[in-house]
């Protein structure tokens, strides 16, 4: 079964939407930042491992960096100046790693999605009555696909997106890019 990249996209992007509150915490000498910085690799970390993405390995490098950094021979002030400034080094490599990672699955996503657009105009203008108010949004989507897949100047539209995404991120897409007013 094909992970799902339309989750894979959202949850990336959260987490780089989360990135300037950790430098700021660096900028304002945030007394936590270490932490944070960790607990954001930790869950980039999860997000990688979950959809089985190699460089899972990197950002669990840059922890184990910054955890070193704590480990040393010196007085223990000096062992969280050092762990500061090995942290504070490693930001931009951090981020910029997530963001690589990213960039392909967002790119994928989008031509999905513009596909999908160019779709959902042509079957609003072939059908008009897939919505009514008594079923509900979930099964009103799935009906709009089963009209894609199984019109014939739909289905290839359909077949690509089947080519490209999981039928759950399809699902998703269509929900997030209809309007239900072109089906009434």
């Amino acid at each position: 079964m094909k992970k799902s990249q339309f989750i894979l996209v959202s949850q990336l992007k959260n987490q780089l939407l989360e990135f300037p509150g950790i430098v700021s915490s660096l900028e304002k000498k945030d007394p936590f930042f270490v932490e944070k910085m960790l607990s954001w690799l930790k869950s980039v970390e999860n997000i990688l491992s979950t959809n089985t993405i190699s460089e899972v390995s990197e950002i669990a490098g840059f922890r184990s960096k910054i955890l070193a950094g704590k480990i040393s021979d010196e007085r223990s002030f000096n062992a969280k100046k050092n762990q500061l400034k090995v942290t504070a080094n490693l930001l931009h490599d951090a981020q910029n790693c997530v963001l690589n990672v990213l960039l392909p699955h967002e790119t994928k996503m989008n031509e999905c999605r513009d596909i999908t657009k160019q779709i959902l105009a042509l079957a609003a203008q072939t059908t008009n009555s897939l919505y009514t108010s008594e079923i509900t949004f979930e099964d009103f989507i799935q009906r709009v696909w089963l009209h894609i897949i199984s019109d014939d100047d739909l289905k290839l539209g359909g077949i690509k997106l089947k080519s490209m995404l999981s039928e759950m991120d399809i699902i998703m897409l269509i929900a997030d890019e209809i309007d239900i007013k072109d089906f009434s």
